[in-house]
């Protein structure tokens, strides 16, 4: 009987947490409600997910990993610095920390899924959840649905900015490619991704998706070689019909967006120059400009994308948090690197997913996504996980236990 409990309560675990996790990573119930598709405010959803996550993990006897303390120390000083510190000054800073308190939460009940038995599971499920529910909803802004994008001729489904989704997208297939031994099945969202991808009109994420998933086929190639021959006969004149698909969104009758435009010939030519952002580029050197001028503390959380917007996560952390914050970014990058190195390349592809968009993106480690694919590179690189339980001393005996003990169990 207690057996039958236990397993179905290891069930309601994995498919409710792999639902919630996988909304909140798609930031789904935000799009819905930005687009005015659905009247649930996100942060009531977001408090409904994280306490039935949290409450789903504790029944179902968590055992941590020492490593969360790593994942969790930059979003804490981020909180830190700009619930009490306050430095940053700009108009809605006030939002910025109510921001950052509701990363933090989403973090924690991430952590907590991760610590039971099914959270690798459910990491895996929202992840793929996240890949389709992020491409799903692009193609239905596209087919005139719904409005999410911030900028016009470039769709974003849910995340409402058109350079987020390439970067969710990548994130969650390494997830996948560490979690999922199913090469066919990887390769299906592969080309979910591009899919999604390809209406954002991203170039580096188009760039990032191909290098990534070109190595993973090249390395599996040999043993899958008559299932990719099919793939490519398939994929072949598919692409053609996407990208002419594509072009035709990047002209509305006689009028023709130049972005859009210019985008789809530097991907299609591979034109490295055009691949380049002028506007980018200059951002960049304005935010460094402000780096030089208070380099070692800097300006405070949040000035980052208020006041400066850098497209570069060096920068927009050296900026906020000043070399402190940037060492500790680094750092806990570095730390992960190292791991996978000296553990035959585990996370390797997810690693390469997070790291490559740090030069060209920005407030990141504000999204549950990211968030999600820090802690689960994390939690696959140190598998080992520890119990607190309570003890109590036989009357019996004559020595003495403390009333707090770490147990490994993992």
């Amino acid at each position: 009987m207690q057996h039958s409990i236990t397993n179905r309560l290891s069930t309601l675990h994995l498919w409710v947490c792999t639902g919630l996790i996988g909304l909140l990573s798609a930031d789904m119930v935000m799009g819905m409600f930005n687009a005015g598709l659905s009247p649930l405010k996100p942060i009531l959803f977001t408090l409904f997910a994280v306490f039935v996550t949290i409450a789903s993990s504790l029944l179902n006897k968590p055992r941590f990993a020492p490593v969360v303390f790593l994942v969790l120390l930059l979003p804490l000083v981020r909180v830190f610095d700009a619930a009490f510190l306050k430095r940053a000054e700009f108009t809605y800073a006030g939002q910025t920390e109510m921001d950052m308190m509701r990363m933090i939460i989403v973090l924690i009940a991430i952590l907590a899924v991760l610590a039971t038995d099914e959270g690798l599971k459910i990491a895996l499920g929202a992840a793929i959840l996240s890949i389709f529910l992020t491409t799903g909803s692009e193609i239905f802004e596209m087919l005139g649905f719904a409005k999410f994008t911030s900028i016009p001729g470039r769709f974003s489904g849910f995340n409402g900015h058109p350079n987020f989704p390439p970067i969710l997208l990548c994130e969650m297939l390494g997830i996948a490619f560490a979690l999922c031994k199913n090469f066919r099945f990887n390769c299906l969202l592969i080309a979910t991704a591009y899919v999604g991808v390809g209406l954002t009109y991203g170039r580096s994420g188009f760039v990032v998706l191909t290098l990534m998933s070109g190595f993973y086929i090249l390395t599996n190639a040999r043993k899958n070689l008559n299932f990719l021959i099919l793939c490519v006969a398939i994929a072949i004149p598919l692409a053609g019909i996407g990208i002419a698909v594509l072009q035709s969104q990047t002209q509305k009758g006689i009028i023709k967006n130049k972005d859009t435009t210019d985008r789809m010939e530097a991907i299609l030519n591979l034109d490295f120059d055009k691949l380049k952002s002028p506007e980018r580029a200059k951002d960049v050197g304005d935010a460094m400009e402000a780096v030089l001028k208070r380099p070692f503390l800097g300006y405070g959380t949040g000035v980052s994308g208020a006041r400066w917007a850098p497209h570069n996560e060096y920068v927009s952390i050296w900026l906020e948090l000043g070399i402190p914050g940037l060492l500790l970014f680094v750092g806990t990058l570095g730390i992960l690197i190292l791991r996978s190195l000296t553990t035959g390349g585990k996370a390797g592809y997810l690693l390469f997913a997070m790291i490559a968009y740090t030069p060209a993106g920005q407030g990141r480690i504000e999204t549950p996504h990211f968030l999600l694919a820090l802690s689960t590179a994390a939690v696959i690189l140190w598998p080992n996980r520890y119990r607190f339980v309570l003890s109590h001393s036989s009357p019996q005996s004559h020595t003495q236990e403390p009333v707090h003990q770490n147990r490994p169990t993992g």
